[in-house]
Parts: C-alpha cells; sequence; structure tokens
C-alpha cells in the first residue's frame, strides 16, 4: 500500500516530469541549482558593481565582451581536461576556480576596478569553460532524447527558483547596508556557499573513462562537412547574438535610470516567476516535433514587444520587456538547445567527438555574443539607439529559426532514439 508521502512525492514527479528522469540526473540537477546559488551574485550585480566602482557603463560593456571573448579558449581546455579526467573532475576544477574568482572580487573593491576588470572576465571564463563542459555532459549521459525535454525542463524550474529567490535577496541585502558592505556580505556568502559545493561534486557518479583521444583541429574539418553539426552551430552562433546581450543589458538600462539594486533584485525576482512558468510550460508541452513552433512564437512575441518601446522608455517598461523576455526567450533558448543536443547524441559516434563538439560550439556561441555586444556599442548611446539595438538583435534570431528547420529535416532522417 502507498503511503501518503509516497503519493505525494509521485504527484510532484508527475508535475515537474522528472518520471521519465533517473537518479543520476537528479543528483546532477540539485547540484546545478546549488552552483546557480553560489554564482548568482556574479551573474545579476557584478555589473552593477561595476557601474558604482567607476560610474561608466563602458566598462560594464567590455566586461561582458572579454568574458565571452575568453570563453572559447577555456572551453577548449576544459574539453581536453574533461575528456582525459571526466566530467566530474572538470565540474570540481570550474567551482575551484569560482572561489578564486570570488577571492578576486575584493581585490576590485579596494583598487582600480579597470584593472581588476579583464582578471575577473578571464577567471569567470576559465572556471565556466570547465563548469559547462562538464554541465553538457551530464546532460548528455544523464538523460536521452524522448526525456531531454523534460530534463531540460526541470533544469529550468529549478534555475527559475533560484532567480527568483536568490537576485531578490542579494538586491535587498546589498541596499540595506551602506556603501560596499552588501556587496561584502553576499560576495562571503557566495564563497562559502563554494566551498561547501566543493564537498558534494565528488558524490556524482563518474562515467568510464573514454578510450577515444581528442583531436581539435581534425574535428573542425570533419565538422565542416556534416550538413546537420554545421546548421546547428550556426544555429548557436545566432542565439548568442541576443542571448548573450540581453543576459545583462536590460538591468543595466533598468540600474542605469533608478540606481537602486533593490529594484534590480525585484526585476530579476518577477522575472525568475516568468522563467519557472515557461520551462514547466516547455518541460509538459514541447516535443521534438514541434519545437520549431514553440522557437517561432517566442521570436515574433519578443520582436513585437520590444517594438513598444519606441513608444515609451523608462523603468515601468524595461521591467515590463524583462519578464516578457524572460518567458518567451525560453521558447527560443530551450528548443535550440533540444535540437543541438540531438544533433549531437545523433551525429557524434563517441563521447570524444561530442566534446570535440562541446569546443567547437564556445567558438560559434561565444563569438556570437561578442558580435551582440559591438552591434550595441557601434549604435548611438542613448535611449533610441538601445532600442534599435535590441530590436536589431531579436529579429536576427530568425535565422536561426531557419537553421533550426533545416537541422530538425537532418535529424529526423539519421538513425537514433
Amino acid at each position: 500500500m502507498v503511503s501518503g508521502g509516497e503519493r505525494l512525492k509521485l504527484r510532484l514527479e508527475g508535475a515537474l516530469g522528472l518520471a521519465a528522469l533517473g537518479a543520476d540526473f537528479r543528483r546532477f540537477s540539485w547540484i546545478h541549482f546549488a552552483f546557480l546559488v553560489f554564482t548568482s551574485l556574479q551573474t545579476t550585480f557584478l555589473n552593477t558593481l561595476l557601474l558604482r566602482l567607476s560610474d561608466n557603463s563602458g566598462i560594464v560593456m567590455w566586461y561582458n565582451l572579454l568574458n565571452f571573448a575568453f570563453n572559447p579558449p577555456g572551453t577548449v581546455l576544459a574539453m581536453y581536461f574533461a575528456n582525459k579526467k571526466g566530467a566530474v573532475k572538470s565540474m570540481y576544477l570550474g567551482v575551484a576556480l569560482y572561489v578564486v574568482m570570488y577571492l578576486m572580487f575584493f581585490g576590485a573593491m579596494n583598487g582600480p576596478a579597470s584593472v581588476f576588470m579583464p582578471l575577473i572576465a578571464a577567471l569567470v571564463s576559465l572556471a565556466g569553460g570547465y563548469y559547462w563542459m562538464a554541465y553538457d555532459l551530464c546532460i548528455i549521459q544523464y538523460s536521452s532524447d524522448r526525456s531531454r525535454d523534460a530534463a531540460l525542463g526541470f533544469i529550468g524550474v529549478g534555475t527559475g527558483v533560484v532567480s527568483l529567490l536568490m537576485p531578490a535577496v542579494c538586491g535587498w541585502v546589498i541596499s540595506a547596508f551602506a556603501g560596499l558592505w552588501g556587496y561584502v556580505a553576499m560576495l562571503g556568502f557566495s564563497l562559502a556557499v563554494a566551498c561547501v559545493m566543493l564537498l558534494f561534486v565528488k558524490k556524482l557518479p563518474e562515467k568510464p573513462a573514454p578510450t577515444e583521444e581528442i583531436h581539435f583541429g581534425r574535428a573542425w574539418k570533419r565538422f565542416w562537412k556534416t550538413p546537420v553539426i554545421m546548421s546547428s552551430l550556426w544555429a548557436e552562433f545566432i542565439k548568442g547574438i541576443r542571448a548573450g546581450t540581453f543576459s545583462f543589458y536590460l538591468n543595466l538600462l533598468l540600474f542605469d535610470l533608478v540606481r537602486s539594486e533593490a529594484l534590480v533584485g525585484i526585476n530579476t525576482l518577477l522575472v525568475g516567476l516568468a522563467s519557472i512558468l515557461a520551462y514547466w510550460v516547455l518541460g509538459r508541452r514541447v516535443r521534438p516535433e514541434n519545437r520549431l513552433r514553440y522557437m517561432a512564437a517566442g521570436i515574433s512575441t519578443l520582436l513585437c514587444c520590444t517594438l513598444v518601446l519606441f513608444w515609451r522608455l523608462d523603468a515601468v517598461t524595461i521591467m515590463l520587456l524583462s519578464i516578457i523576455n524572460s518567458y518567451f526567450s525560453c521558447y527560443i533558448l530551450n528548443t535550440q538547445n533540444s535540437i543541438y543536443y540531438a544533433a549531437v547524441q545523433k551525429a557524434c559516434a563517441g563521447r570524444s567527438q561530442q566534446l570535440e563538439l562541446m569546443g567547437v560550439k564556445s567558438f560559434f556561441l561565444d563569438y556570437g555574443r561578442v558580435l551582440g555586444i559591438f552591434i550595441v556599442m557601434l549604435l548611438p548611446q542613448s535611449r533610441l539607439g538601445s532600442v534599435w539595438s535590441m530590436v536589431i538583435l531579436t529579429v536576427l534570431q530568425y535565422g536561426m529559426l531557419l537553421l533550426g528547420r533545416f537541422t530538425s529535416r537532418r535529424l529526423a532522417r539519421l538513425p537514433g532514439e
């Protein structure tokens, strides 16, 4: 006889789409949520900290540009490391480097921000390369193509919860203290969580060590000759053009208008609610056969809402667009991620090829992000220029939709799950 607690557990698993996911994936997902907790300060408020230290929005743009530019070399190093040592050790090293990065924050608060900014950008990129390489491998290893939308949906729900709670808490704490002491308090908390997480990463189950060798140079040539891989990589490039800039730009515009970390935190809280709802919908409704319809709906909705900013651009409209962007960006990003993972799993013969593709992908995705920031920097630094840059970045996403259709048709002809 099933107890009340078991019935509640089964209902929660059904509601979250966990029934199709294994224990290894669940264990990995909870560790990933802990990672999101201790990096929430860096992802949400490092830009505002740099703006407060320098009073120059240009340094924020250059920080993000350098961060994205350093990512591919970091990913290539992580690719070789993960292939030799495994995903778990790669994740462990990534978290350890994040600990060093947080220590560097304290230096930036006691010295010229322009000096420490490139060092922090490089450390964030290197640490992210090791961690996200392991993340991609775990997603592939612990889920199948049929369960992947549910897996990514669950990850998205957890990501939304962290995005809902942590930025609001960070914003409240930062605003509650005078000067920069709020940043000091949150830096100390994030550093402590990162240190604790190092203990739990080791408990992840490691897959058997691969026997294949990585040949990154030959990988470039091989992938150029594989249409389904190249179309998915160019789709990642186009995805990065908008996703990289929008990961910080709306909060930067809002903070530039109101100069309040608390309001940025509230805005991020509302964004988290929207993303939770979106990922819940996607996890339950999106399947390989209808992914592109959701992507098209997301791009068109975001374009229409961005055009409204030509009529009015203030704190209220930026917050509204942030919420709408959070919800419908999931339609774009999650569907493209699923298409990309399917291409990796079906077109790559072994784990070493999958790792090589992760390294190649970083060049496409991150230099797409760099291009997006360059587009913003080249346009007039005015309110009208900001709106035009967001419109241009959104229109370009239709190219990803066309490539997604091509990739999906090719995938349907390949043998696999």
